[in-house]
C-alpha cells in the first residue's frame, strides 16, 4: 500500500519529467510521450543504488550540484520547445522528435533531476532497507507497486494528452507548446535557485 500511494503521488506530481512527457507527446505523438514516461524504468536502478550510497558517503552538496545541472538542462528543453512552438504548424507532429530521441532526453532529464536521488536517499531507501530486512518479498513488492503507479501515471497522462491533441485547433497547438516551454523554464529556474540556495550560492 505504501508503494502504491508513494508511486501515484510521484507520478502525478508536477516536475521536469512529467512536463517533458507532455511536451514529447504534443511534439512527437503518443509513442514519444510514453517513451519519456517510462524513462524511470531505465534510470532508477542506478539512481537507487547511488542514492543509498550517497546516504552514507557523499556530501549533500553533490546532490545539489546535480540539481543545478538538471535545472540548466530543463531550461534548455524549455528554450527548444519555445522555438518549436514558433515554427510548428498547427496539429503537425514534429518529425525531428522520434521515440529514441524522446526516450534519451527523458533519461537525461531523470538522471539530472535531484528529486529521485533525494527521495531514495531520504524516503524510499530507508523504506526499502526496512522491508528487505523483514523479507526480500516485501522489498520487491514495494518496488513493483511504486514503479507500476509511477510509470503508469506518466503513461496514462501521455495517452490522455495524445487523445486530446486533435482538439487543439489553429494556434492553440502552438500556444500549448509555448505554455509548456514557460513551465519547463520555470521548473529549471526553480531547481537552480533551490539547489543553489541549499549550498549557499
Amino acid at each position: 500500500m505504501l508503494g502504491v500511494s508513494l508511486g501515484l503521488a510521484a507520478g502525478m506530481s508536477p516536475g521536469p519529467l512529467l512536463t517533458y512527457t507532455i511536451v514529447a507527446t504534443l511534439r512527437g505523438g503518443g509513442k514519444a510521450g510514453v517513451a519519456v514516461g517510462m524513462a524511470p524504468l531505465l534510470t532508477d536502478i542506478p539512481i537507487i543504488l547511488l542514492s543509498l550510497w550517497i546516504l552514507h558517503q557523499v556530501p549533500e552538496q553533490v546532490v545539489h550540484l546535480l540539481g543545478i545541472a538538471g535545472g540548466l538542462f530543463v531550461i534548455y528543453l524549455g528554450w527548444e520547445t519555445a522555438r518549436s512552438a514558433q515554427k510548428a504548424p498547427a496539429l503537425a507532429l514534429d518529425t525531428e522528435v522520434d521515440v529514441s530521441q524522446a526516450l534519451g532526453r527523458g533519461i537525461l532529464v531523470n538522471f539530472l533531476n535531484p528529486n529521485p536521488y533525494i527521495f531514495w536517499a531520504t524516503v524510499g531507501g530507508p523504506i526499502l532497507v526496512r522491508a528487505y530486512r523483514e523479507t526480500p518479498v516485501y522489498a520487491a513488492a514495494f518496488l513493483v507497486a511504486f514503479y507500476t503507479l509511477l510509470v503508469g501515471a506518466h503513461v496514462a497522462i501521455a495517452l490522455f494528452v495524445h487523445r486530446q491533441r486533435d482538439a487543439l485547433q489553429g494556434g492553440w497547438y502552438r500556444r500549448a507548446l509555448f505554455l509548456l516551454a514557460v513551465l519547463l523554464i520555470t521548473v529549471g529556474i526553480r531547481l537552480i535557485v533551490e539547489n543553489g540556495t541549499a549550498i549557499g550560492w
